[in-house]
């Protein structure tokens, strides 16, 4: 059974909410149709309660008891502003009665016991014929051929003719033992919630459609949800686990190119990151060589400038290894406070003797990956103590974001080359000495540690000074 039905359960999102939608509808319908029954119910058991039954039994018993001369007496007796009656010597006009006009048929039959000869005719008229049942001097007026009865569940065409009206009339024509009939009319009242029909079919369709498109919506997209999800993990660098591929087909396609996706950048990513360490461990060898064989230059002049030259090289592949061993390393992300985060640095870098000083400082939380994100403020303050003679870093929130601001009092860097300090081994420092100018990889480092976080580091100048502010995602 449970085969069956995978079988026969749609695949595409098009098909399982339109499933849903119709199901919702075949709910409401069925509430709908409870709901006219009942209230059919109730008309029926207003009309066999009301008086109008046990006064045309009282008076054609009367009829059958005096003579055909005493009817039109006892006919005229029976009349009032609400009702009147006749005795009329021709069967009236053939009816086909609904099942609401049956069962009051019924009930009269069994009142009727002894002295009807023949099945009654019951017809519930329009209201526009409760009007006009009888004239102004209480004489009958037949009712109109195209009269409509009151709701059905039967289908009936007249069912929905008093939906706006508050009262009706009953035509009741009983069969008498010597081949007259007894034509009775009576204007009843009706139930008032006929009003209501069309705002109710209205409400419950709409109730059961919204709450339907909500359960499926929230369930078919569960899967879209965690799709996404991933998607801002992956962009921020961490990683994740192959996502299980069900749902709709719509879903399970980007589900599987999201996984194909992953494991090719994965692949890629890490092929570059193992050429690129494999290429700064293999210069290491020729390096040392260069260096050994440049210690046996005579001129000492040319020796020294020779030596500094391959030290600067060595250091930049030292710097590369790190760098690559840092991206190949995984950190699980954490959320976290970021005043402690930059508190621990300021403590390292002031126990190293740096001019480190601590700005505005406020809780703000935060998902990262603490040693990666500890490393790209460390880049930054130790780039401004090195170019801006101190440090003085702030953790506050802006908006929806997280900020780590870092303010130096050096020179600053000239505004048309800004977006050049973020280049990979590009010093912006016209020294060649490294201890003064670096290799020109701090602030791409930290600029794309920034970055796998899905935040922002931006330069600006101070007067003096320059500042490096990283944005990140805040967690609300």
């Amino acid at each position: 059974m449970s085969a069956l039905l995978d079988r026969l359960w749609p695949k595409s999102l098009a098909g399982r909410l339109t499933l849903y939608l119709v199901l919702a509808l075949a709910v409401a319908q069925a509430g709908l149709t409870l709901l006219l029954s009942s209230q059919r119910d109730v008309f029926v058991a207003t009309l066999t309660h009301n008086q109008s039954l046990n006064q045309t039994v009282t008076l054609a018993r009367l009829l059958d008891q005096y003579p055909s001369s005493e009817a039109e007496r006892l006919t005229a007796a029976f009349g009032s502003r609400q009702s009147c009656a006749w005795v009329r010597t021709a069967p009236p006009p053939a009816h086909t009665m609904t099942s609401s006009e049956i069962q009051l048929a019924k009930v009269l039959t069994s009142m009727l016991h002894g002295v009807r000869a023949g099945e009654p005719l019951v017809v519930v008229e329009a209201a526009p014929a409760a009007r006009q049942h009888c004239d102004e001097t209480g004489a009958p007026v037949p009712p109109p051929a195209d009269s409509s009865a009151l709701p059905d569940t039967d289908g009936d065409h007249r069912d929905g003719a008093m939906s706006s009206e508050r009262f009706a009339a009953l035509a009741i024509d009983v069969p008498l033992a010597d081949g007259r009939w007894l034509s009775v009319r009576t204007r009843v009242d009706v139930p008032g919630d006929f009003d209501r029909m069309t705002l109710i079919t209205f409400l419950l369709s709409s109730i059961a459609v919204s709450v339907a498109t909500a359960l499926v919506v929230r369930h078919e997209t569960k899967s879209l949800r965690a799709l996404a999800d991933a998607s801002e993990r992956l962009g921020k660098g961490e990683a994740v686990a192959a996502l299980p591929t069900n749902g709709p087909n719509e879903v399970s396609a980007a589900t599987r190119a999201f996984n194909t996706m992953q494991e090719r950048l994965r692949e890629f990513i890490g092929e570059r990151i193992r050429l690129l360490a494999g290429i700064s461990h293999d210069l290491r060898t020729p390096i040392t060589t260069l260096r050994l064989k440049a210690e046996f230059i005579d001129d000492e002049a040319v020796r020294e400038d020779l030596i500094k030259t391959i030290d600067e090289l060595a250091t930049i592949c030292e710097a590369t290894l790190a760098f690559t061993r840092a991206e190949a390393a995984s950190e699980d992300t954490k959320v976290l406070d970021l005043r402690g985060l930059v508190r621990e640095v300021e403590q390292e870098l002031l126990l190293a003797g740096l001019p480190v000083r601590e700005g505005e400082i406020e809780p703000v939380r935060c998902a990262c990956r603490p040693v990666a994100l500890k490393r790209a403020v460390r880049n930054l303050v130790e780039n401004a103590v090195r170019y801006g003679k101190r440090a003085e870093i702030s953790v506050f929130r802006a908006a929806d974001q997280a900020m780590i601001r870092i303010d130096d009092e050096g020179p600053g860097i000239a505004a048309d080359r800004l977006a050049e300090a973020f280049e990979p081994f590009v010093r912006l420092e016209p020294s060649r000495n490294p201890e003064t100018g670096g290799i020109g990889l701090g602030l791409g480092i930290a600029r794309g540690i920034v970055s796998a976080h899905g935040g922002t580091l931006t330069l600006s100048n101070l007067e003096p000074g320059l500042r490096a502010e990283i944005s990140l995602p805040i967690l609300a």
